[in-house]
């Protein structure tokens, strides 16, 4: 065991997708340079080989989370929280990637300026970060690309938005991009969920994604991103996650690392098993309370994650918008829910 530390909707959405959006150019333009900046967010890396004299330090990769960026039904902006992390992932954090795990825009009614949105997404974080040569994977969220057949049309703009700005990766499959895709960075597999509804994912996907781990079983780390998470931990959220026991025993079977889910607006960063569940915190409208603990408004931040070869080595939320604090675990409960639903903080070894 590695040291740590610490759904056919698809494809029914795929065939209702116009013709004209797969149509669209599949490559991102290229990114203008911004001068260099030194990153003061985060320490040096320390992990290094040990052995011989000649021992080299071993290279640790850098993610941004974000979540939930999206304001009242069909915004065109986004607020400063959202614009402020954009500047200080860019030119200060400047890390290896930066995953969204949904509700970029705040779609999820009929008749709204989808194309207004998405250029307001796109200005406020998507174009800072192609500038600063941050790549910038998402996965498909409940408010912009949901998976009811009642808003097939916004799922055609989010495929039709992220086939334009295909962000500069190593796919190992983008069979069903931008859906659920499947990419690596370095020592780790990145697999992106369509988990935008309620309840398990369908079989099709459960299959796509065994088969997906299978051939990518010599990667060290492995992380999976999607919307819902697989447990609740906030109010007003009790039953809006998917359940997926199945999904769970997978994750379990091939020593997943960990599960970046969005929707919830609550951060918590914790374990089920060996497994680490990263809630992120919105960034947008509508910070929720912790379903245990104080009755206090999850704060907006960017969650940072630091891991190598051996797996990850520290999860962190920057608090916004100076992104100079961050949120101390100790304020947070050591654990949320009861049962075969409990999730520990992942500090808590106990359990």
């Amino acid at each position: 065991m590695r040291v740590r530390p610490i759904r056919l909707i698809a494809t029914l959405a795929l065939l209702l997708i116009p013709m004209w959006v797969l149509a669209e150019g599949r490559s991102a333009a290229p990114p203008e340079e911004l001068p260099a900046t030194p990153s003061e967010a985060l320490p040096a890396a320390q992990a290094t080989s040990t052995g011989s004299p000649e021992a080299t330090p071993e290279r640790v990769w850098t993610i941004a989370v974000i979540a939930d960026l999206n304001d009242s039904y069909g915004s065109t902006t986004h607020n400063q929280h959202v614009h402020a992390a954009a500047r200080w992932i860019g030119e200060a954090l400047k890390p290896d990637l930066v995953v969204s795990a949904g509700d970029m825009v705040a779609g999820q009614r009929h008749g709204l300026d989808y194309e207004a949105m998405w250029a307001g997404f796109h200005h406020a974080m998507t174009d800072p970060l192609t500038r600063a040569g941050v790549p910038l994977a998402v996965t498909p969220g409940n408010h912009d690309a949901s998976g009811s057949p009642a808003f097939w049309e916004e799922r055609a703009h989010f495929a039709r938005e992220w086939i334009r700005r295909r962000p500069n990766l190593t796919f190992v499959d983008d069979s069903f991009y931008p859906f659920y895709y499947a990419f690596e960075i370095g020592p780790a597999l990145f697999i992106s969920l369509d988990a935008t509804t309620v309840g398990p994912l369908d079989e099709a996907q459960r299959q796509w994604v065994r088969r997906t781990l299978e051939a990518n079983a010599h990667k060290d780390v492995q992380f999976f991103l999607g919307h819902l998470p697989l447990f609740p931990v906030a109010h007003g959220r009790q039953h809006e996650t998917l359940g997926d026991l199945e999904l769970e025993a997978l994750f379990e079977e091939f020593d997943v690392d960990m599960m970046i889910a969005g929707h919830h607006h609550a951060y918590y960063p914790g374990r089920r098993g060996d497994v680490l569940h990263l809630h992120a915190a919105c960034l947008g409208s509508g910070p929720r309370i912790l379903l245990e603990g104080e009755e206090v408004r999850s704060p907006r931040n960017v969650a940072v994650i630091r891991f190598d070869s051996t797996g990850i080595l520290d999860v962190q939320g920057y608090l916004s918008p100076d992104f100079t604090e961050t949120v101390d675990l100790e304020t947070l409960p050591p654990h949320i829910g009861d049962g075969d639903e409990r999730i520990w903080r992942m500090d808590v070894e106990a359990y």
